[in-house]
């Protein structure tokens, strides 16, 4: 599911329709010339596959118009045809960290709420210039075959305790969550996680470092690897990743008490040649039955409250969604780290290098 590096790399992952409601959302009865094209830009693989019959192939019967997508999105060249005053994508999915830092650039057209329906949209994230597409989670991962269901790691300060729980421990290379799993697990209460005490996230990593070996992933099907191999016996993981890998058989499984919630989220660049159609796909890929019909065929979780009452118990236990998995989890700031990643970003790589 997801991406690495630098800013630009962060989010290599990880949808969808309203009609009427309240808030003066508009009917889709307005159907729009077959001769119209609507640019969609995507990150491509399974989660566009995904997207393709779930929410792109509706839209396209429903509103008389063909989507052309493109793949996969490139922050670089957003930001250039935006500049150039050249843009030819209608709508885009960003990450969020990354649509955060691009406001300041004034980058995106604001989203039409007389258009599309926030409702029922996470408030957290419903903003001004982009709406949520899907959330994924980076959770407590570990190998089954060192722990069992009912005895494993089921907090952070579990996860650094490696005299109950022992082995070697696989965190993401990015300050960006290894910061907020740091401070969680030295015993900072969810609520009074933002803004992140940095030192304290530090010091907390050197007392991870000093009782075992920390093995950094930078590619989201690695964390499954190490775990499986028993390089690792407990990781950081993208939920996508361990779910998909279990049900294939690995030896993984998942604890989602104090995961990561984080978001990817649909924009309209600035100077979009389709403006209103966008907002219409917009409103159309946040509605309750399509976002309930894509995370039955993929491994996010959907932003519209109301699609997770849709979908089967099984799926809502596999996304981490039942009511007593998501009061659990933590939704990361990424105001917070839009402000302050690259400050933080560059004290952690000296860190890493005196390791």
């Amino acid at each position: 599911m997801l991406r690495k590096g630098s800013i630009i790399g962060l989010f290599l992952i990880i949808a969808l329709v309203l009609s009427a409601c309240a808030g003066g959302a508009s009917e889709s009865g307005g159907k729009k010339s077959s001769n119209d094209t609507l640019v969609v830009v995507d990150w491509g693989g399974a989660i566009t596959e995904a997207r393709k019959k779930s929410i792109f192939e509706p839209f396209e019967k429903e509103f008389g118009v063909k989507i052309q997508v493109e793949s996969p999105t490139d922050y670089g060249k957003f930001k250039a045809m935006v500049e150039g005053g050249n843009v030819t994508w209608d709508v885009v999915n960003v990450g969020n960290l990354w649509g955060a830092q691009a406001i300041d650039q004034d980058l995106f057209e604001p989203i039409d709420y007389d258009i599309v329906n926030k409702e029922n949209v996470k408030t957290e994230l419903a903003k001004e210039f982009y709406v949520g597409a899907e959330m994924y989670s980076t959770a407590i991962s570990y190998s089954t075959e060192q722990f069992s269901e009912n005895d494993h790691p089921t907090t952070w300060a579990d996860f650094w305790d490696v005299e109950k729980y022992p082995g070697a421990r696989g965190l993401w290379k990015m300050p960006y969550e290894a910061m907020e799993v740091a401070l969680l697990a030295d015993g900072v209460k969810p609520e009074e996680l933002y803004p992140l005490d940095i030192d304290r996230a530090f010091k907390s990593l050197e007392k991870l470092k000093a009782k075992t070996e920390i093995v950094w992933w930078d590619a989201g099907a690695q964390p499954v690897e190490l775990l499986s191999s028993g390089t690792v016996t407990v990781s950081t993981a993208w939920n996508g990743r361990i779910t998909t890998a279990k049900n294939d058989g690995a030896p993984v499984d998942i604890e989602y008490n104090q995961a990561l919630l984080n978001s990817e989220s649909w924009s309209v660049p600035k100077g979009a040649k389709n403006k209103e159609l966008a907002m219409e796909f917009i409103n159309f890929a946040t509605k309750a039955e399509v976002q309930a019909e894509f995370s039955k065929s993929i491994d996010y979780s959907p932003v519209n409250e109301k699609a997770i009452e849709l979908l089967p118990e099984d799926v809502k236990n596999r996304l981490g969604q039942s009511p007593e998995l998501a009061e659990k989890q933590v939704l990361v700031n990424e105001e917070f780290w839009a402000e302050n990643f690259d400050e933080v970003n560059e004290r952690f790589q000296e860190w890493l290098l005196k390791q």
